[in-house]
């Protein structure tokens, strides 16, 4: 149809189909030949000055190259670089200028884009030509000081458009025509470095690269500049943070912060300040695949979320993915937090850290054996418990503190394998105690005693990962990895007893979520366009929701059935670049298992689940299959490069998640549920849409990126109205399915030269979901559309750093978000023959919002190194986190005004108040050192 509709515009008419395909490919082959005349045009063009007499091909050939846009290729073995030559032209095309120099001799040229391939003719070789000959050069990128391998450095053919860039660890491959070429080696922050390498076999090359420093800050800009387009990359939502990027942020206490860092990112919120986690394009917080050199992360926050589980110092690269997520990752529906620490200095030993107002960090690395094994430790401890017993008897017993602590071994055994083991133990710790309390009541003349007790609160995460790497040939490279993650939590309780006799009580509720995973992953690289990667990942989750021990013969002891889960995923994606178009391609299909031993309540049939329409319960025996889940979950990302600044992007996700974490609270808290997928649970599937277009301005001094992106959400948890998570057997009764949708936009601009660099980025958003319960009586709202709890439709952040000097730098941040849905009490009633019964009234679910939040950080940092090549390096770092002291909404909490005639039926008059965790100024100060 298209076709009779181009032939018709041109003034033809009552043309066959046949006729229309003929006069298709005639077009199309006159376009081809049109290019290939324009290209021919573009060699012929290029014009040369050559007056040599006797003089080595060498040298002629380079002044050809550097009088054009040209570069030579040819085999050592046919072309004789040393043989001397003798040419006279001024201003001559240059294919006339290398016909007249090869006339008379065997030497023969091709043109390939900017290439000039040069090989011997030989009429009567039936093997194959040089052109046609490949092989492969692979090895690492390494820091020359540290010996620390580079993630994404760019190693490139000269003048060809033509590289590849390191994997995950350091390890890069290319398989290109025989020939000799220039590989131009770069990375961000690094000298760019040229290596001329003669390529007539498989070869093994390792490049080291030196910081830029000050000295060359040209190389510095082009690297950050590469760093923060979008252009080049094919995925959509995807970002690199270094360790660097993220602690130039004003922080709160001072502190560098992962998730703070992330949460300038478009797209990602979070429910309130202090809360833990973030929520990304309408997602929840347990839908984020948090990931510390590929180890799980359960919670991702200190105190309830003040503070990032991860210490800045131990980490190297950082790689955030929420748009284009590839097939190598799975298991959560929303995104990707890719951590990789760093492998410890193999050349020189190394030190770094702060003391600060509230706690301290220190990091040390260096070699066991030099260029052979390292290590790196490093950890963080508050001492807000330290300065308690000053603050007055009040808090003289009371504890509140944390501590976490990374560690890493790297051995590189051979240039084909180096083994990694790898450590994390995070740790939070509450204790309150409370003095025995005498109360008098005057009414009744009576004492009442309240003995004296202590209540505390623990949470650890904790990570092992031993990775081994494999290089099998100049193409195929391997890792393999075995995993251990848990994630565990306590809450404890202890009375006094009111005489020697009589001990107390005492009450003690642990829970856990544990992995175990193994995961080969392979990456095949076929030729600097096409890249492969495959492998397998099994993960076997042990999830204990309570294990409750108590002296109160109320309570006894309660030891809620552990869940197990087998989680079995192949995967396989391929990457492919064209001249314009670019492609990564992949699918992943997930097996899920919910296994015994467990027992499964049963349910009246035709009514809704509740306690009281339990029939009984089924026995799994161990292993047993309880329920099984699985499908396919492709992914799609393309990219269109318009030009060399322009780019337009599309990508598709689909995603499957079968954990789950139940928490009907505003925030997420350190003691909400994991539940994994069963019977009465599905697993949560998502598919995403986006699109983009990025932008780099002439000088590559700016970058700006829009996206946009739907979601749809199926088999969503959502709570009934009140509902008991609690240690809670059957903790189905409390839920309820539910489907939604997200969809948004996204802009942001980078700015990467000049004394101030800094990015400004708004989100637009919408974020809904309804309960689909076969149930009406159960749906919430009626079963309409509400807003989920971090919908927040306006976010705009803007991030500034100016440089005055060599030593004095400010950083500054702000954010505006719309305010959070939330949940309203309406009324109160008063019941009972005492009036001692109160019930509330609600709104709908999520129906107001709370006031929209704001807040502007600054900090100054100053210094204090008195030369580039000074060991010890120092800088004061000072400034206010909230330095207008905004008071921002988290909560909603609620209060009765006084009345007299409450007895008589009367309530009394409810009032709203909102709850602010910051609503002042919080300065800090922190001195930073390295050596």
């Amino acid at each position: 149809m298209k076709n009779k509709q181009f032939i018709t515009l041109l003034g033809v008419k009552n043309v066959s189909q046949k006729h229309a395909f003929l006069m298709k490919a005639t077009l199309s082959i006159c376009l081809f030949f049109c290019l290939q005349i324009a290209a021919t045009s573009t060699f012929s063009q290029n014009k040369v000055t050559l007056s040599y007499k006797n003089t080595t091909l060498e040298i002629i050939l380079n002044q050809i190259e550097k009088q054009t846009d040209y570069s030579f290729v040819f085999n050592n073995d046919e072309v004789n670089i040393q043989q001397k030559f003798t040419i006279n032209v001024v201003n001559k095309e240059l294919d006339k200028a290398i016909k007249l120099l090869f006339r008379n001799t065997a030497i023969k040229y091709q043109v390939k884009n900017t290439l000039i391939i040069l090989s011997k003719e030989n009429k009567n070789s039936t093997i194959l030509k040089t052109a046609e000959q490949k092989y492969s050069i692979s090895g690492t990128v390494k820091d020359a000081t540290t010996g620390e391998t580079l993630l994404g450095a760019n190693i490139v053919i000269k003048d060809a458009l033509k590289g590849t860039t390191t994997n995950e660890y350091g390890f890069y491959s290319m398989t290109i025509l025989k020939g000799i070429y220039v590989l131009q080696i770069s990375y961000v922050g690094y000298k760019s470095k040229e290596i001329k390498v003669d390529l007539s076999n498989n070869i093994k090359r390792n490049f080291e690269l030196t910081l830029a420093e000050n000295a060359l800050e040209e190389v510095v800009v082009k690297s950050t500049n590469t760093s923060k387009s979008q252009v080049r990359t094919i995925l959509t939502g995807v970002s690199s943070l270094r360790a660097a990027e993220v602690k130039k942020l004003p922080a709160f206490f001072g502190e560098p912060d992962i998730t703070r860092a992330v949460l300038t990112q478009p797209g990602v919120s979070t429910v309130g300040e202090g809360a833990s986690g973030f929520n990304v394009r309408g997602g929840n917080i347990d839908q984020n695949l948090l990931l510390l050199d590929e180890a799980p992360l359960y919670n991702s926050s200190h105190l309830w979320g003040l503070f990032s589980a991860i210490n800045a110092d131990a980490l190297k690269d950082l790689k955030f993915y929420k748009g284009g997520i590839p097939a190598r990752f799975g298991g959560r529906a929303s995104s990707v937090l890719d951590m990789r620490q760093k492998e410890g200095s193999s050349k020189i030993f190394k030190a770094e850290g702060g003391v600060g107002l509230l706690f301290s960090r220190v990091t040390l690395e260096g070699p066991i054996k030099k260029d052979k094994l390292s290590f790196l430790v490093s950890g963080r401890r508050t001492y807000f418990d330290l300065f308690f017993p000053l603050a007055g008897e009040d808090l003289k017993n009371q504890k509140m503190y944390f501590y976490d602590l990374n560690t890493k071994l790297s051995w590189n055994i051979n240039d084909n394998n180096t083994l990694f083991l790898s450590g994390y133990f995070g740790k939070d710790v509450m204790k309150f105690k409370a003095e025995e309390e005498t109360e008098y009541d005057e009414q009744t003349q009576t004492e009442t005693t309240e003995p004296a007790g202590e209540i505390s609160f623990s949470w650890n995460n904790a990570t092992t990962s031993l990775r081994w790497n494999h290089v099998f040939s100049n193409k195929l490279f391997m890792n393999l990895s075995t995993i251990y993650s848990s994630y565990k939590y306590a809450l404890a309780a202890q009375n006094d007893g009111p005489s020697q006799t009589d001990s107390g009580s005492a009450f003690e509720w642990t829970s856990s979520v544990e992995n175990y995973i193994f995961k080969p992953d392979f990456t095949y690289y076929l030729n600097p366009e096409t890249k492969m990667r495959f492998g397998i990942h099994g993960t076997y989750y042990r999830f204990t929701p309570a294990k409750i021990t108590s002296t109160e013969q109320t309570i006894g002891s309660i030891d809620l059935s552990v869940e197990k889960g087998l989680e079995i995923a192949p995967y396989y994606e391929l990457e492919k670049k064209w001249d314009k178009l670019s492609m990564n391609v992949g699918t992943r299909y997930a097996i899920f298992r919910n296994l015994g031993p467990y027992e499964v309540a049963s349910y009246a049939s035709g009514l809704p689940k509740t306690p009281s329409t339990i029939t009984g319960q089924v026995k799994y025996k161990s292993g047993k299959t309880i329920a099984k889940y699985g499908g396919f979950e492709p992914r799609l990302s393309l990219k269109y490069d318009i030009d060399d600044r322009k780019s337009l992007k599309i990508g598709y996700n689909k995603m499957y998640q079968y954990i789950h974490l139940m928490s009907n609270s505003s925030a997420a808290l350190p003691f909400d549920v994991w539940k994994l997928s069963g019977k009465y649970v599905k697993p949560l599937a998502v598919n995403q849409y986006s699109f983009g277009f990025a932008f780099d301005s002439e000088n590559r001094n700016y970058n700006f990126s829009v996206e946009g992106y739907y979601k749809d959400f199926k088999n969503l948890v959502e709570y009934v109205n009140n509902a008991d998570l609690f240690i809670n057997k059957n903790i189905e009764t409390q839920l309820l399915p539910a489907n939604g949708y997200a969809y948004g936009s996204e802009f942001s601009v980078h700015k990467t030269k000049g004394k101030l660099t800094g990015n400004l980025n708004y989100t637009y958003s919408v974020s809904k979901r309804k309960t689909v319960s076969e149930f009406s009586s159960e749906n919430i709202n009626n079963g309409a559309y509400f807003s989920s709890n971090y919908d927040k439709p306006h976010i705009f952040n803007a991030t500034a750093n100016y440089k005055f000097s060599d030593r004095w730098t400010m950083g500054t941040f702000f954010t505006f978000q719309s305010g959070r849905p939330t949940t309203i009490i309406t009324g109160r009633g008063i019941y009972g023959k005492n009036k001692d019964e109160t019930v509330f009234t609600y709104s709908d679910r999520n129906k107001y919002r709370m006031k929209n939040t704001h807040r502007l950080d600054v900090s100054l940092t100053y210094s204090s190194e008195a030369s580039l090549h000074s060991k010890w390096k120092g800088s004061w770092s000072f400034g206010f986190y909230n330095i207008y002291g905004r008071k921002n909404a988290f909560s909603n909490y609620y209060t009765f005004s006084n009345n007299e005639n409450e007895h008589a039926g009367i309530p009394k008059t409810l009032n709203k108040k909102q709850f602010s965790l910051f609503g002042a100024p919080i300065p800090f100060i922190t001195y930073n050192f390295k050596f």
